[in-house]
């Protein structure tokens, strides 16, 4: 790899929790083209891993491409897109419907190599259903083209607060899965409450002594609906049946749902305003590839998270026979499982990819690993910035509204939890896992994502002002900076630094 010249390229970085084993699908899909679609992908994506915590790099000449691509193609023949999607969505059932059998699957019984050939199948089969992994190209290309085309029509024809416009064209005309679980849990809860339970401290034990087992059975079953909506790249978690209790009990102490149900608003809204305005094509077509895009991203979601849980198991299945390290393991590829299950595939090797690695990605496929120092090296280059004199941060409008707090910098969302009522969640960008932390935060700031990301999505459902795509905002702010978040101008101004 020719470090270099990838070094004076323009990258657009992404900080999550994650690793190698679990982000193959992505690798995958970002490279790749779906159905053999004239859909163009990204040319070539790195990812640096170190300790369970990764940076996925992807280059700003590829978003403009591929989305300038999807605007252009949806304009003259808007059938592209919604035949893909179609496609994809029946592709997508066929998934859900196989993940629940094999997440069933007792797999201490299997020979070393049926495991093997187990393993290389959920592969196959998550690859052929294949991640639309374009709808970030388009996510990062049309927040700015949006942004820029809606200031240049409201300049010319008098409108003033372009941005708020910008939100409700962006704004989710459909409900994320995060909202759909609360809704399944909440119709439970109203056929609990029918039933006489009112906030008792052991739902299952009471439950099974007034032999309620048809509600039991409810709650069982929507456990196993939601097993995997807890995961992240960073391997699977449980939905445990104290979560669930615990979230049902909040839902009986709330009058109505947390998001109340903002969709129809989003959506009568957005009929509203493109009513009122005689937008460009160009424009209209963004907005509606939006709405399109924001269900669509939600379900890839899903096919990650399905997947990530079938690879755990996997893996924590490899790691009882063979001794090593669960978190070490996760630092494999599905085509090494072979050979780390017939002891011929050298262990250190993972351990060098979890202190540091980078894996380079291109055409569906790894193409090149770097462990060690190079690998660090590397990233250093490509996001160094200069943080120096600045007072203010500038970025996108998510979520309308101004707040003035003191700020809390979440790097992984092991630190979640560290966020207090009304501070200013500041991340590189959020994923369903920091839910806890915005339900919390005054307000939302990110140095990554676009109209279609988990940050934009969530600040509008909780009606908190939101900045998005600030590039900087973990690298000048500390915790317990105070700031002024002005969401109605996409502007995060620092009024006081904390010196401690």
């Amino acid at each position: 790899m020719n470090f270099k010249k990838l070094e004076k390229l323009k990258w657009n970085i992404e900080h999550y929790d994650g690793c190698p084993a679990f982000t193959e699908m992505t690798a995958h899909g970002f490279t790749s083209f779906l159905y053999e679609s004239k859909i163009p992908v990204y040319r070539i994506n790195l990812s640096y891993y170190s300790h369970g915590e990764g940076d996925w790099m992807s280059l700003f000449s590829d978003h403009n491409r591929i989305g300038s691509a999807i605007v252009s193609e949806f304009i003259s023949n808007q059938k592209t897109i919604m035949n893909l999607h179609s496609r994809w969505l029946k592709n997508f059932k066929t998934m859900m419907d196989n993940f629940y059998s094999l997440f069933n699957v007792d797999l201490s019984g299997f020979a070393d190599n049926k495991l093997i050939c187990w393993a290389e199948n959920i592969y196959k089969f998550y690859k052929k259903i294949s991640m639309p992994g374009f709808i970030d190209g388009y996510m990062f290309y049309a927040d700015k083209r949006l942004d820029g085309l809606l200031k240049d029509f409201c300049a010319k024809k008098g409108i003033k607060n372009y941005q708020r416009i910008y939100s409700i064209l962006s704004a989710p005309a459909e409900p994320s899965f995060i909202n759909k679980e609360e809704d399944d849990l909440r119709a439970i809860v109203k056929l609990l409450q029918t039933a006489g339970y009112g906030s008792r401290s052991d739902l299952r034990k009471y439950l099974r002594k007034t032999a309620k087992q048809g509600i039991l059975k409810m709650f069982e079953n929507h456990l196993h609906k939601y097993s995997w909506i807890k995961s992240s790249y960073a391997g699977y978690s449980e939905y445990s049946w104290d979560q669930m209790e615990n979230e049902a009990k909040k839902i009986i102490s709330e009058e109505n749902s947390f998001f109340n149900n903002i969709y129809h608003k989003n959506k009568k809204l957005k009929e509203e305003i493109i009513k009122k305005h005689k937008f460009t094509k160009e424009i209209r077509a963004i907005a509606k590839l939006t709405e399109i895009f924001v269900e669509w991203q939600d379900q890839r979601k899903i096919y990650t998270l399905t997947f990530v849980s079938l690879q755990n198991k996997l893996l924590r299945e490899i790691a009882k026979r063979t001794k090593i390290d669960l978190e070490l393991l996760k630092y494999c590829r599905t085509e090494e499982i072979a050979g780390i299950l017939h002891c011929n595939f050298n262990i250190e090797e993972l351990k060098r990819r979890k202190k540091a690695c980078l894996f380079f990605y291109a055409k569906g496929r790894i193409t090149g690993i770097i462990t060690g120092p190079g690998a660090k090296k590397f990233l250093n280059a490509v996001s160094r910035i200069d943080i120096n004199k600045i007072n203010e941060i500038k970025g996108l409008s998510a979520s309308m509204g101004k707040c003035i707090g003191k700020v809390k910098i979440v790097i992984s969302a092991k630190n979640i939890s560290k966020v207090n009522s009304g501070e200013i969640l500041v991340a590189p960008m959020t994923r369903p896992e920091h839910l806890m932390g915005m339900k919390k935060a005054g307000a939302i700031i990110t140095d990554d994502g676009g109209i279609t990301c988990h940050a934009a999505i969530i600040a509008r459902e909780l009606g908190i002002p939101c900045i998005i795509g600030t590039k900087i905002a973990t690298k000048v702010l500390k915790d317990g900076d105070f700031v002024e978040v002005d969401a109605e101008r996409g502007i995060v101004k620092i009024l006081k630094k904390n010196k401690t």
